[in-house]
């Protein structure tokens, strides 16, 4: 039902013309805007020297603007490809911020998002041509919500959802959220932020730093670093895993447990059987290891299936779900005569991804 797409939140400045590859992901090769070209998502990281993206930026930062309307061109195609030559439908937009920044961004957002735009791209073909295109895209409502809400409505509206009470952590990079989440909805006051698995990031790179010259690296490239435990230095392997495993540790013990046991009381313990694990953070065995280790005893620790998606698709369930004020067989819905499609923007810190609710009864991943 649901189609997600995913790519690194990164761009870069560039001059060069890359005629000769488009992203893998995004299909082109640079993206136009204020009449500059960008390297985004695996272009970037691939051909790019210095691919980077500010760490939670708002709607009036060119990093969210570059990213998201990558995001935005990405499932114009996807809808384009779809649709055939019908005319692609307007979007019902869901995106979200971080619990911490939520109300400081909305309605910026709000106000980004509404506006009909044709964005530019390059696109290089089989022969090695660069061409300059455009995508119209049209954005019919926008709803803008915390992260939390989204992967809480992605657990409970989802494939198989959860309908008892639970603890949501919400493991990104830039942040780390958590909630008793209830059928009535999270709990405002177990609602907590704080660092996310860059701080655990930012610990391998001095580890790995002490032995290893890391050839002037961005932060998101040491993140790749992170993710694989290794890189080829002198074309030799060299593996890594014990220092992320002791980064991860630190992590683990510096700040996420703290911040649980401030903000869950053992009341909200006694009223949950499960504690549910979403964002990028939760593909780490040794950090879902550490959460089993500690809460394990009392309470069920899951993962959820994909769990760096999982922000994305509960978005894009928002969107379907909050419409309208109509409602059919217990799902809200339009009444308008003119087509519409559910969109869900995740404009992570790591990864962006876009969902899209799809109208033909299939599922994809990608």
């Amino acid at each position: 039902m649901i189609k997600t797409y995913s790519f690194p939140s990164v761009y870069e400045a560039t001059l060069q013309d890359f005629a000769l590859s488009n992203d893998p992901i995004l299909n082109f090769s640079k993206l136009k805007y204020n009449g500059s070209n960008y390297l985004v998502g695996l272009q970037a990281l691939n051909e790019g020297v210095s691919p980077h993206k500010f760490i939670n930026p708002s709607p009036e930062d060119i990093d969210y603007k570059i990213i998201s309307q990558s995001a935005l061109v990405l499932a114009t195609q996807s809808l384009q490809s779809e649709n055939k030559n019908q005319k692609i439908p307007k979007a019902v937009l869901t995106a979200g911020f971080p619990y911490a920044t939520y109300l400081l961004n909305k309605d910026h957002a709000i106000d980004f998002f509404k506006e009909d735009r044709v964005i530019s791209y390059f696109k290089a073909d089989d022969d090695g041509i660069q061409h300059a295109e455009q995508i119209s895209v049209s954005i019919k409502d926008v709803n803008i919500i915390p992260e939390l809400v989204g992967c809480d409505t992605s657990i409970r509206k989802g494939e198989n959802p959860i309908d008892s009470n639970f603890i949501l952590i919400s493991i990104g990079y830039g942040t780390c959220e958590g909630a008793v989440s209830t059928s009535e909805g999270l709990s405002a006051r177990t609602l907590f932020s704080s660092h996310g698995i860059s701080y655990a990031v930012n610990i391998f790179t001095q580890e790995v730093a002490k032995n290893t010259y890391l050839n002037m690296r961005t932060e998101h490239q040491i993140d790749h670093l992170f993710t694989k435990g290794y890189m080829f230095v002198n074309r030799k392997r060299k593996d890594f895993i014990n220092e992320r495993k002791n980064a991860i540790s630190l992590y683990y013990n510096n700040v996420i447990s703290p911040t649980i046991r401030r903000y869950i009381t053992d009341s909200d313990f006694e009223l949950c059987q499960k504690m549910v694990l979403v964002g990028g953070g939760a593909l780490y065995k040794e950090l879902v290891t550490l959460f089993q280790e500690e809460f394990g005893e009392f309470l069920t620790v899951i993962v959820a299936d994909t769990p760096e998606k999982c922000a994305s698709k509960g978005y894009a369930l928002y969107s379907k779900l909050n419409h309208s004020n109509s409602n059919k067989d217990g799902i809200y819905s339009s009444d308008d005569s003119e087509r519409v499609v559910y969109l869900g923007l995740d404009i992570g810190n790591a990864n962006t991804s876009v969902s899209i609710v799809s109208t033909n009864g299939k599922k994809e991943e990608f």
